[in-house]
């Protein structure tokens, strides 16, 4: 979808820049496009932390599971060592009934009382041992329920773990290739200084941001000599790494009027992603929007502020399909 909806802008933008007149429902139309593209694109960025929140859950759940496993296995513990002890007191009660019927069967020839006596004690050990007897019966259930209690939490919990590494190695892979991606075009963009052009990384993106004075003489959106061969050289490597989503963002400073700032920054970005198009980049994974003052990186209060915020900006991120439909799965 966002693929489609790319393309769209990039025909919109296009036609804008080939335009000798441009209406405003045509401008107004763009504007609304280009909020609807924000909107997504913020939406992704919630989903990745969602993302990351569902992987602190599901460490808490696995947490809260092994502490549910060590209660269990301590109630097993239990429950078998109380067991045992029944079992002890069965058997000592099983042995004096020996004796109690023996001594019984000898008392019976003396005298009938203390028969009657003896045969009611003997009831009433009968009755204690059918009592002992039904809570073994009882402490072997509710073993054997916390014993199939205790292997289907095992089983849960082997599940989590399997879940939550899958989860973790699509993450790390991820930031493993983004740090790649800046690596290499740091390397790619060496000859630069560091007033032209700086690549960082933030937010789960990277981050080329190349000043004005490289790219565009002032106030125009024809590209400079300098400006291309950075932009060739960032190409090659977007070349070698197609998975990559591409934003262009054109931005500028305060001076002047901001409707002529905004028209400027998405002339400049479109021009940035017909250079990269020409370089072999592929249109379906590039993005031009305009930002004009809005987005200052410095204060525009200051000369070398605002040379700062006259800039454009190659913002690469790296394709989530996978996570997303691993995190869906």
């Amino acid at each position: 979808m966002q693929s489609n909806y790319s393309t769209s802008v990039l025909v919109v933008i296009l036609a804008l820049a080939l335009s000798s007149c441009v209406t405003q429902r045509k401008y107004d139309d763009l504007a609304m496009e280009k909020r609807e593209l924000q909107r997504e694109y913020d939406a992704a960025l919630r989903d990745l932390k969602d993302t990351e929140t569902g992987r602190d859950m599901l460490s808490e759940q696995l947490r809260s599971a092994n502490a549910q496993i060590t209660q269990l296995e301590s109630d097993l513990k239990f429950s078998r060592e109380r067991y045992a002890e029944l079992d002890k007191n069965n058997k000592d009660v099983l042995e004096r009934y020996d004796r109690i019927i023996k001594e019984n069967e000898q008392l019976l020839a003396a005298a009938s009382d203390e028969k009657a006596s003896l045969t009611s004690a003997l009831a009433e050990k009968q009755r204690q041992l059918d009592q002992r007897e039904r809570e073994l019966r009882k402490l072997e259930l509710e073993a054997g329920n916390k014993e199939a209690r205790l292997s289907q939490l095992s089983n849960d919990l082997e599940s989590r773990e399997a879940r939550v590494r899958e989860l973790e190695s699509a993450i790390e892979e991820k930031d493993a290739k983004l740090t790649a991606l800046r690596e290499r075009v740091n390397q790619a963009l060496l000859g630069f200084s560091a007033a032209d052009l700086q690549v960082t990384e933030k937010n789960g993106k990277v981050y080329v941001s190349l000043s004005q004075n490289l790219l565009f003489s002032s106030g125009s959106k024809s590209i400079n000599a300098p400006g291309r061969n950075a932009l060739s050289k960032v190409a090659e490597v977007l070349r070698a790494n197609p998975d990559i989503n591409i934003t262009v963002e054109g931005h500028t400073d305060s001076d002047g009027d901001p409707g002529f700032n905004w028209d400027l920054s998405v002339g400049r970005a479109t021009a940035v992603v017909k250079e990269l198009t020409r370089n072999g980049v592929d249109p379906k994974s590039i993005t031009a929007a305009g930002r004009g003052e809005y987005f200052p990186v410095a204060t525009n209060e200051t000369i070398p502020g605002k040379a700062q915020n006259r800039r454009t900006e190659i913002i690469l991120e790296p394709n989530l399909d996978a996570l997303y439909e691993l995190i869906n799965n």
